[in-house]
């Protein structure tokens, strides 16, 4: 369940923990499910191109260096999505690193009555 961040009012450390971790889990939970669709679609990719190779090698349609080359290719077009990744975890720490702090913001308003300008 959602922090109702209109009351939020942390009387301890822990209390203030508690809600912490919880932004926080659930904004890693939600880059979590966008990361994890596109690796799957990758790895399907993958897994459909292999086992087509496998087919076309065992059938003697291909040579070893065809079916080299065509797992090369996949190889080479994972890294790039693995490079793309690293752009999606940095931007999913950003947004967890956001919703920590602005929770903490919302916590020191709600017991102070300060709005802090960070």
């Amino acid at each position: 369940m959602p922090i109702d961040t209109a009351n939020f009012a942390p009387g301890s450390a822990k209390e203030l923990l508690e809600g912490l971790l919880e932004v926080a889990i659930l904004k890693a939970k939600d880059q979590w499910s966008g990361i994890k669709q596109e690796m799957t679609f990758q790895l399907e990719f993958i897994a459909q191109k292999t086992v087509k190779v496998i087919a076309q090698l065992a059938a003697g349609e291909i040579n070893d260096k065809n079916a080299d080359l065509t797992l090369h290719l996949l190889e080479i077009n994972l890294n790039s999505a693995l490079k793309e990744f690293e752009f999606l975890l940095y931007n999913a720490a950003q947004k967890i690193l956001s919703a920590v702090f602005g929770l903490i913001k919302v916590a020191v308003k709600n017991v102070t009555g300060v709005t802090l300008l960070f």
